[in-house]
């Protein structure tokens, strides 16, 4: 049996038929274009100040920090306030944003380089990328209408379990501790 599918419906067919090779390029774009936005503030040369503020942006829109506030905190996270909520999700967004300030103070050279290649982790993508001898692994998810990172692992380790570890102990009295113990950490750090 032949079946031939007429030519009107191509495009219609094409689009239902390959939707996880969309997701995959959906995902790898999503870090590759956060890479380079990593790259051009590393290009800038900017004293830590205009760093920080500049990653903060990048961090806002490239990660899904409510969905990284609400697996920080953990249980006490249903009973927040939005207040509150809104308070973590700010001083989680400024520690990541200093982190990377540290991380990525000037360029000298370096390519981030996005395997295209993306794996599938239930309704998670995971879109590998080199950095000279340094591997990451980015987990990006469907946030809203695009992608979100919602974690990176480097050396094996996840950077979201590691925060999250680290706050354990705050995070029991909830959104509003963690706000201020991330602002104490980052305050004594000089960021």
């Amino acid at each position: 049996m032949n079946f031939r599918l007429p030519v009107a419906a191509l495009p219609l067919f094409l689009a239902l038929a390959a939707p996880s090779h969309a997701a995959e390029i959906g995902a790898a774009a999503h870090v590759a274009a956060y890479d380079d936005k990593v790259i051009a503030v590393m290009k800038e040369g900017l004293p830590t100040a205009q760093r920080i503020a500049r990653f903060q942006t990048i961090v806002a829109q490239s990660y899904d920090m409510p969905a990284i506030a609400a697996l920080v905190i953990g249980p006490g996270w249903a009973s927040a306030s939005a207040a509150d909520k809104s308070a973590a999700i700010q001083a989680l967004t400024r520690h990541s944003a200093i982190s990377l300030a540290r991380n990525f103070k000037s360029y000298s050279g370096e390519k981030f380089v996005v395997d295209p290649t993306v794996q599938q982790r239930g309704n998670d993508s995971i879109v590998k990328v080199r950095i000279g001898s340094d591997i990451l692994y980015f987990r990006v998810h469907r946030s809203g209408s695009g992608w979100s990172i919602i974690d990176v692992i480097s050396g094996g380790v996840s950077q979201l379990a590691v925060q999250k570890s680290d706050l354990a102990s705050t995070a029991a009295g909830g959104a509003a501790a963690v706000a201020k113990r991330l602002q104490q950490v980052d305050a004594k750090a000089g960021g």
